[in-house]
């Protein structure tokens, strides 16, 4: 009789430890579980937030209140979508090293960086095992524009030639016209009438005389020899070479005429805004649909050594000019370092960095 008591009293015991482990199993299990969920909904948020506001940010004090209206206009939510994040921290960078919360000024700022605050979570099972009653959930991301190296796909097939070798313009200013084709001669009447067959920027004596002297006869395209396979790069961002800085391009000839003035005007026709020639009411005024007027080329030394120097963005016109002994030209916009909006394939270069 005694020996059975014990043996019921052990069984007690061992029931009452078992059910204590196993709260604090389910409370591993419950608690952890909603902590993920948070943590998830926090990292959400902050890589939403980031994205949003990196893509306001366009070198000026307004595009830095934008950026700041973006992550408080965010919609996410945590605690199973039902509770609002406050305290969020915005900061911006011009190297991913430095950041301020409220800079003197947009320019140079690249990067944006957002951070949770560290949001309490009340825990249900896990003080059963002595463990705190509340879990600490915060989660921070970074974007921005990084100037791209190397570029597999979404480049256009032609490299203007670099004014000068100072990066990041090259010589270029904003809203001027630059080359990307060269005509395939100036036969043109004229002094007056030659200098006209050429692009704005390149209205010199000296691009006039290298066109005559034949030198430009490889024209501004790049890698790509086809017609079909050039058609492919300015329409659908399509190529199969991947162009790097500090390596040298492979220039390529012909005049191809009619198939590289149609694929331009099918390129420009897939543009919601197909018609407009000023780039600043341009951006002002498009749609929230992808700026494929907006592309990036590579800028190369020159005809004799095509080393690319870097990467810029450039506008193009409505139309381009279908005769062979005319330059196709398009505006400058900038280097290849910030957002343009409207997700285009190879003119938006934002991303999370963090």
């Amino acid at each position: 009789m005694g020996r059975t008591s014990r043996r019921k009293g052990f069984t007690l015991l061992a029931t009452a430890v078992s059910i204590i482990v196993m709260m604090g199993m389910l409370g591993l299990v419950v608690d952890l579980g909603r902590g993920y969920v948070a943590k998830n909904e926090a990292q959400a948020f902050t890589d939403a937030a980031a994205l949003a506001a990196a893509q306001k940010m366009n070198n000026t004090s307004t595009g830095i209140t934008a950026a700041k209206a973006a992550v408080t206009n965010s919609l996410n939510r945590w605690y199973f979508n039902t509770k609002s994040f406050t305290g969020v921290v915005t900061e911006f960078s011009t190297n991913r090293t430095t950041w301020v919360t409220s800079p003197s000024t947009g320019a140079s700022y690249r990067y944006v960086r957002v951070t949770a605050p560290t949001n309490s979570l009340s825990t249900y099972f896990m003080t059963v095992l002595g463990a705190s009653q509340t879990m600490n959930v915060g989660a921070r991301s970074m974007a921005g524009i990084d100037v791209p190296t190397s570029l597999p796909q979404g480049v256009f097939p032609f490299a203007p030639f670099a004014h000068d070798d100072d990066a990041p313009n090259f010589g270029y200013s904003p809203g001027e016209e630059l080359t990307l084709l060269w005509p395939a001669s100036v036969q043109a009447s004229g002094a007056a009438q030659q200098m006209n067959n050429l692009c704005q920027s390149d209205r010199n004596q000296t691009s006039l005389d290298l066109v005559q002297a034949g030198v430009t006869a490889e024209r501004g395209y790049i890698q790509e020899s086809s017609a079909a396979a050039l058609a492919a790069a300015i329409e659908d961002d399509h190529m199969d070479y991947t162009v790097t800085v500090g390596e040298d391009v492979n220039l390529t000839g012909g005049v191809k005429t009619t198939d590289v003035y149609q694929s331009m005007e099918d390129r420009i026709d897939q543009d919601s805004d197909p018609n407009e020639p000023n780039y600043n009411t341009y951006i002002a005024n498009h749609q929230s649909s992808p700026t494929r007027r907006v592309v990036i080329v590579p800028i190369i030394l020159d005809h004799v050594n095509p080393t690319v120097l870097g990467f810029v963005k450039v506008f193009l016109p409505p139309r381009q000019p279908h005769s062979p002994n005319k330059s196709k030209c398009a505006t400058y916009i900038g280097p290849a370092n910030m957002a343009t909006g409207g997700g285009a394939n190879g003119a938006n270069l934002l991303r999370l960095l963090e």
